[in-house]
Parts: C-alpha cells; structure tokens; sequence
C-alpha cells in the first residue's frame, strides 16, 4: 500500500489521539477536536532531552518519597527495553489479531505509580506506550513530517536520538496538553504519552526514556502464543507458544481439566512428615478445572494467603490469590477463582520463586469464558 504525505499525517495524528485518549483512563474523556485545533504556545525546550539535575526520588503508593533501585524491562516483540524505577508499575498488554492468534495487532504497556495488583488503583504518573503493527510501514521521511504539520496539534515538536533511535519530542495543545515521545521503531510510529503534564513527571519520564535501548532483530509482530479452545467451547485462551498442554479425562465431578507447562518446568516431590513436599525448581505448571455449582468457592489454603485481590472475567468478579500450601517447601502457588453462569472455574499455577511472570499475567488477561 503506498502512502501519500496526507495519509502518513492522517496516521500519525489518529495515533497521536489515540495515545492521549487512553492515557490515565481515570480522567474525564475531553474532545480530541477541540484539542487538534488549538494553536499553538511559542514553547520551545531544548532538542536534547537532558534528566533534570534536581528530579526528586520517585513517589510511593502514599504520595512519600523514596530513593528507588531501577529494574530494567524488556518488552520483547517491540525489540526494545527501558529502565524504570524499582517501585513504579509496569504492565504489558501485547493485544493479538482477531483475525491470526500468531500475529499481534498491536502492543501496549504502562508504567505508573498505581495499578499494582491490590494497590491503589489511581496515581498521577504514567507513561503509556502504543504501537500497532497493523498499520501499513512508513519511511522515516514520510515519518518526519509531523515537524511540517505540527502547528494545531502540538506546542512544540523537537527530534531526539536515544541509543541509536530517532524520533520526535513533544507536547499537545489544548487542554489534554500530554507529552508524548514519537519513535520510528522498523518502519512503525512507537508513541508514548506521559500523564499528568507536570514538569516532575516530565523529568522522570525523561529519565527513563535515556535508558532506552535497541534490541537488535528483535522487533516482531509474531504473538508467540496459541490458542487454545476448550473441547466442550467452555472458554479460550493463550498460552505460550512453547508450552505442552493436554486435556485429561475428567472425573463426574469435572466438566472440564486442562493441564500446561513451560518446557524448563521442573518440580521435586518428596515424603514428608504428613504429606509430600513440592520443590517446584524451575518454569511453570498450570492448571484450570471446570466444574457445576459451587457459588462459594471459598479460598485456598487460608493461612498461606500471601496476597488477594479481585479479577475480572466477562465482567463478572472473581478473586484472585497468591499463597503457599503446607506442601509448597519451593516456589509458589497462584490461583484465580470465577463462579460464572452455573459453573465454577479454577486456574492455578506452580512455579518457581525466579520465574517470568508477566507469562503468567498473561494467561490470565487471555481467558474468555463462553456465553
């Protein structure tokens, strides 16, 4: 498909909209018109983005201050990482193609001082990325246009180079005045918002944004994951790519039981004092039964509950727990719980105390249950 320079502008404006209307959802949804047709402020910083001298320590859940570590994220199909601050947030929501579970449409993520699972659900910093691969590729001429066009949408544009990548520094007009970094990321527009427009918040965007490196080849629009549909269309789900999986023959009590495992799962099971005592060494193994009734499902091992919190599925609440079993002598045990029309579903896992997690997380936000 061949883009001319009025369809290349069209897209970045529409992504452009895009990135600030899903930024800090717990705002009020404001007209994106009146925003693009607000002229611009004569606001001009510098075109190197340099972390403020004076940036305070990053802000808590309590609104306190804190000198944080960093931990470094990858986020893998978009072939970059960044490095954040220990105690902020940080989600991944690579969304899949309605149309082929092997492709992504697109890719999300945040990174905020609120949303941890049974933390506060609202805060005042958040940097939002979004790419979508489905759009068609543009050049890096066709990309840089946006300096050409930017009077009404945007109060300043400056190009930056982090690391090998180019891209655009900005802020919107109008009164959803965020700032957004541009990058041309292999043919695609990376964009990522930053919400409040504060001038602390822009600095300690500004410093995560220096940290950010390229991975070489490692940009993909491959989902790496399958899907996988329950015998009976009870529900679906993703689970990665490399995982084994089996439907074992159920019980009377079961409608359904599902079993998967990464390929390095390893687990240690040895006689103790009263009952076995599970190692679990390496990778993870899941679990998710179906079964009739049982409205109360009550919770697992009470006393070794570490965390819980509500979950979401079909817009019905479920509850969510973290927790060890008297068995549990390695790793941890992580389970959701759902009753939904008749039926009771349990998802749990085992895994080892180092295992990546966001796959976990990922499983669990892929889960949809039949009507």
């Amino acid at each position: 498909m061949k883009l001319n320079r009025t369809n290349i502008f069209a897209i970045l404006i529409a992504l452009a909209l895009l990135t600030s209307a899903c930024g800090m959802l717990q705002l009020e949804l404001e007209s994106a018109g009146d925003e693009a047709t607000q002229l611009a402020d004569s606001i001009a910083p510098p075109t190197e983005i340099l972390p403020s001298a004076d940036i305070q320590p990053t802000a808590t859940e309590e609104g306190t201050l804190t000198d944080a570590a960093t931990k470094r994220y990858v986020f893998e199909e978009l072939g970059i990482s960044l490095e954040v601050p220990a105690d902020l947030y940080v989600k991944k929501e690579p969304i899949v193609s309605l149309n082929d579970s092997s492709k992504l449409e697109s890719y999300l993520f945040y990174i905020q001082n609120y949303g941890q699972p049974g933390g506060s659900p609202s805060g005042d910093f958040q940097m939002y990325g979004h790419l979508q691969y489905e759009l068609p590729p543009v050049t890096w001429e066709q990309f840089s246009e946006i300096q050409d066009n930017s009077e009404e949408m945007y109060q300043y544009v400056n190009e930056i180079e982090i690391n090998g990548l180019r891209g655009f520094d900005t802020q919107f007009s109008g009164q959803r005045n965020r700032f957004v970094y541009l990058f041309y990321l292999d043919g695609h527009v990376l964009s990522i918002a930053v919400s409040e427009p504060t001038p602390e918040n822009k600095a300690l965007a500004d410093q995560i944004i220096q940290s950010l490196e390229l991975i070489p080849g490692g940009f993909t629009d491959a989902s790496h994951v399958q899907l996988i549909t329950e015998p009976n269309s009870l529900y679906q789900l993703l689970i990665p790519e490399d995982w084994g999986y089996t439907f074992n023959p159920t019980p009377p009590i079961n409608l359904s039981e599902f079993e998967a495992q990464s390929p390095d799962f390893e687990v240690v099971v040895e006689e103790g004092a009263g009952h076995s005592d599970i190692y679990y060494k390496q990778g993870v193994q899941m679990t998710l039964i179906v079964f009739e009734g049982g409205p109360d499902l009550g919770e697992p091992y009470r006393d070794g509950i570490e965390s819980q919190y509500s979950v979401y599925f079909n817009g019905i609440e479920g509850r969510e727990y973290i927790f060890h079993e008297p068995s549990t002598a390695e790793g941890e045990l992580r389970e959701a719980r759902i009753f939904y029309d008749g039926k009771s579903y349990i998802l749990r896992f085992g895994y080892a105390d180092d295992v990546y997690r966001d796959a976990i997380d990922r499983i669990i936000g892929s889960l949809q249950l039949s009507e």
